[in-house]
């Protein structure tokens, strides 16, 4: 136990990140538009008590990830360049954020912000792709 939280702690100072997640958007967009998935980004701050909060109880749950596999997952620190210029592009109001992107329409299709419970996260995505529509 001890050592699985010492990895939380890890992944909350440089960032939560996943195996397969990508942190560059348009590496990102090119493998979904091939593959035909759509594209999850997750907005987050190394200052944001909330993003660690989600990162814990959220994002570090098996069934969590199980249903992110059907996507492809971009996680941006907001505060670099490319997390600024990419939640300006995509009109994120703060972090935490989730967007859901459809590469086809190339368009924002869903947004949730700020610290939800795993729930929340799950039916936010799974309603999204219903009324989209996107096969996740």
């Amino acid at each position: 136990m001890m050592v699985l939280r010492a990895v939380i702690g890890l992944f909350m100072l440089v960032g939560f990140s996943v195996a397969g997640w990508y942190s560059d958007p348009e590496m990102a967009l090119h493998a979904a538009q091939k593959e035909n998935k759509p594209v999850v980004f997750y907005f987050y701050s190394n200052h944001c008590p909330y993003c660690k909060q989600v990162e814990e109880f959220v994002l570090s749950q098996e069934d969590v990830q199980r249903v992110l596999e059907g996507f492809h997952v971009v996680s941006l620190n907001i505060a670099s360049d490319e997390g600024s210029r990419w939640s300006r592009k995509l009109g994120v109001p703060g972090v935490p954020a989730f967007i859901v992107y459809d590469p086809k329409q190339d368009r924002k299709v869903g947004m949730l912000f700020g610290s939800r419970p795993k729930k929340d996260v799950l039916g936010f995505i799974q309603g999204v792709c219903k009324s989209q529509s996107i096969r996740c």
